[in-house]
């Protein structure tokens, strides 16, 4: 199964650690290394009729530019919307997949953070493909597409995004030296087209990197019921919110040098060095516990698609518009 790895902690960990104690050189070389600004469009199934941006939805800058800020005053920053992807690459596959999709809204200056997390099977159009599953959007056109099904669905702008595959996830969970979580039940499956091999017991453990993976990724099951996806998408931010607490203490300081090498070379996103020098700024003294998580409510339905009934979790236009005030109230 091609299950998510939670990444939203590196997102935290960038604005939670502080920049003051890096290296600037290595911290230079890693923004360089991870910057990749979204392609401008994408093409559909066909191959033709290219899909534009809107002029809304350029790389605008989130750092205003007509104020020098002296030393000693906070620097100023707009509030804006990340996407948080996590990545599959498989080995002979040329399109990476990802059915872990994020919307974060953060408002710098006042440390406010809300989280949505996305089910991947909800119905949704995506441009030049039609009405689909969310998942599938990373398929077809990769971040770029993703944010223009986002911002369609919910009827407003993504101004950032990051994205982390699995080999980095494993090694940054592994560097901040693992998460103890309560396994709520059984966890077993296996699945050796993609190597997948899942096997956790109840109870209060400590998991390492390739453990904490399977924690969140487990919804099929080899043995009893299989997971809900909202089950699933609770584990992914119970363990974001404990990694970006691991990410914030002072030990990590001397980890900062190794976790840079890994966010280097295994993220991308488009955050400006700049940006996420004042992000540090701004929320040096961060904590989880202020994250807001939301939920997108719906019906799940069996729907005609790709020549079979394939379960949908379908959204009302009232719970859209529900999702979209929550989102702005952390905005203004």
């Amino acid at each position: 199964m091609r299950k998510a790895i939670l990444l939203t902690f590196l997102f935290f960990f960038l604005i939670s650690t502080g920049v003051a104690g890096y290296g600037f050189l290595k911290y230079k070389h890693m923004t360089d290394q991870w910057y990749q600004p979204l392609q401008p469009e994408v093409q559909n199934k066909e191959g033709k009729d290219q899909v534009k941006e809107e002029t809304r939805q350029q790389n605008l800058p989130l750092v205003p530019q007509e104020k020098m800020v002296k030393p000693e005053e906070k620097p100023q920053m707009s509030p804006f919307t990340v996407m948080i992807l996590g990545v599959d690459f498989r080995e002979g596959e040329r399109k990476a997949r990802s059915d872990t999709m994020m919307l974060a809204a953060v408002n710098p200056s006042l440390q406010k953070v809300t989280l949505l997390s996305i089910p991947r099977d909800t119905l949704v159009r995506i441009p030049g493909y039609g009405q689909d599953k969310f998942n599938h959007s990373m398929f077809y056109g990769g971040p770029t597409l993703v944010k223009q099904t986002i911002e369609e669905f919910f009827d407003m702008k993504v101004d950032r995004y990051v994205t982390l595959d699995f080999e980095g996830f494993i090694k940054l969970v592994d560097e901040l030296g693992g998460v103890e979580v309560d396994v709520k039940r059984r966890m077993k499956y296996n699945d050796p087209m993609d190597g997948t091999a899942i096997d956790l017991r109840p109870g209060v453990q400590h998991l390492d990197g390739k453990q904490a993976l399977d924690y969140a990724r487990f919804r099929k099951s080899d043995i009893g019921s299989d997971a809900s996806d909202f089950d699933r998408m609770a584990r992914q931010q119970e363990v974001v919110k404990q990694l970006s607490e691991k990410a914030s203490r002072v030990s990590t300081v001397f980890r900062v040098f190794s976790l840079m090498n890994i966010l280097g070379e295994h993220i991308k996103t488009d955050f400006s060095e700049e940006e996420v020098r004042k992000l540090a700024i701004l929320f040096k003294n961060f904590s989880s516990s202020k994250i807001q998580i939301i939920e997108l409510k719906g019906t799940s339905q069996r729907l005609p698609k790709h020549g079979y009934n394939l379960w949908f979790h379908v959204v009302s236009d009232e719970e859209k518009k529900r999702i979209y005030n929550l989102i702005q109230e952390t905005l203004q």
